[in-house]
């Protein structure tokens, strides 16, 4: 499976250049690593995890949750 990253928040980091945030990760752990450091607080700035091919969200970081 691949997965992506979004948010309804703008997604930066100090770390990681911008196009980290824009590709497709074929391991759930290292989009979710990722996805985590694109927001300053990621239990308020939702950002989610989402299998590319179901467009199914598969990981969130806030407490609501998915299906």
């Amino acid at each position: 499976m691949r997965y992506r990253i979004e948010s309804d928040y703008r997604l930066a980091s100090d770390l990681l250049p911008v196009e980290a945030f824009d590709r497709f990760y074929e391991s759930l752990d290292e989009a979710i690593a990722i996805a985590i450091e694109g927001v300053d607080d990621p239990e308020e700035q939702e950002v989610r995890v989402v299998c590319a091919e179901t467009g199914a969200v598969v990981w969130r970081s806030t407490v609501t949750e998915f299906g």
